[in-house]
């Protein structure tokens, strides 16, 4: 995507839009392609939605803890130098 914005830049000339085969496309079309084609379904969406449980949210912190050690623990109060 990045080489086709500079490529866009440096010849200064408008974006294009084009299907899967490199044809130019109105956005409309588009729109049209991308709905029937990449669009996730609703089922599946609320399906992925109900996965994050508390649960998972448990699990994540625990390893979060583990990874990083003493990373909820308070600081210890700097002491003062002994002469």
């Amino acid at each position: 995507m990045s080489a086709r914005v500079l490529a866009v830049l440096r010849e200064d000339k408008p974006y294009e839009l084009l299907d899967i085969d490199g044809s130019s496309v109105s956005r409309e079309e588009g729109r049209e392609i991308i709905l029937s084609k990449y669009q996730v379904p609703e089922e599946i969406r609320r399906e992925r939605r109900r996965r994050k449980t508390p649960g998972n949210f448990k699990l994540q912190k625990k390893l979060r803890e583990m990874l990083v050690p003493g990373a909820h623990e308070a600081a210890t109060a700097p002491q003062p130098a002994v002469t």
